[in-house]
């Protein structure tokens, strides 16, 4: 069986079959849920070499013809729900994967150094995932992915960051050098292009004060952000910290010059 007919497989009841009548709210939401949840369980649970087999299926279930349930799903604005957009795949992939949790906030919940290592391994493959899932068009890049490179590399480091947080609030605000470089260097090897048009081109115009996160700095334009990027991934591939992170690092380095 081909991508091809894989996802007509996936699709077609979905697509041939009324909304549940489940007296619920969400009930056009269900089913292509449940198809997602799979698609998402096998991007993280697969090894790398097996990613590109399941982008051939998601550009596959893009091109399916049909509208969901047989046209009576719809979106915000009354539109019919297709499966070019990948519908709720965004939601389904945060709640799945924990994507919204901060690096402080994982720390806090892992005494054991094994278990912790073992987190972020995971949390790395979920945000190497979501980077090529963004540079696929099956994720929006938004605000949040944005705010995790600020909070990286402009945030003064202090002891704070060092220690465990007291609390989530706390923890969320952390930048923790070995989940934060290597994650921004995933954003930057598939998006580095996309990310430059956000923070240079249109040098965060949409963006409120309080949508920068803790730590961000103040700077003319976005050209100037971008140059301070470097010079602190600079620091970072030539400084103390552990290799991991001066070759994410040095490799963030080199994806941002290749848009130049």
């Amino acid at each position: 069986m081909n991508a091809d007919e894989a996802a007509l497989s996936l699709t077609h009841p979905l697509s041939v079959s009324s909304i549940p009548a489940s007296g619920g709210y969400s009930d056009d939401f269900l089913a292509v849920a449940n198809l997602w949840r799979v698609i998402v369980a096998a991007v993280m649970k697969w090894p790398s070499t097996r990613v590109p087999d399941i982008f051939r299926l998601l550009y596959a279930i893009a091109r399916a013809p049909d509208n969901l349930h047989k046209g009576e799903a719809v979106d915000d604005e009354g539109e019919k729900l297709t499966w070019a957009k990948f519908p709720y795949f965004g939601m389904i992939w945060h709640e799945s994967t924990g994507a919204d949790m901060r690096p402080g906030q994982i720390c806090r919940q892992y005494s054991d150094s094994t278990l912790l290592a073992l987190a972020r391994k995971l949390y790395l493959k979920m945000k190497d995932a979501e980077a090529q899932l963004v540079a696929n068009d099956v994720l929006t890049m938004n605000k949040a992915m944005i705010q995790l490179i600020i909070q990286a590399l402009e945030k003064e480091i202090d002891q704070s960051d060092e220690q465990l947080a007291p609390d989530e609030a706390t923890g969320y605000s952390q930048v923790k050098l070995d989940f934060h470089i290597p994650a921004a260097s995933y954003m930057f090897k598939y998006n580095a292009g996309a990310v430059h048009e956000q923070v240079v081109t249109k040098g965060l115009g949409d963006w409120t004060n309080r949508q920068l996160p803790d730590g961000a700095r103040d700077f003319q334009n976005g050209a100037e952000r971008w140059l301070f990027w470097r010079k602190r991934l600079e620091q970072s591939s030539q400084g103390t910290a552990d290799d991991m992170v001066k070759v994410a690092a040095q490799a963030s380095l080199e994806y941002m010059s290749s848009i130049l």
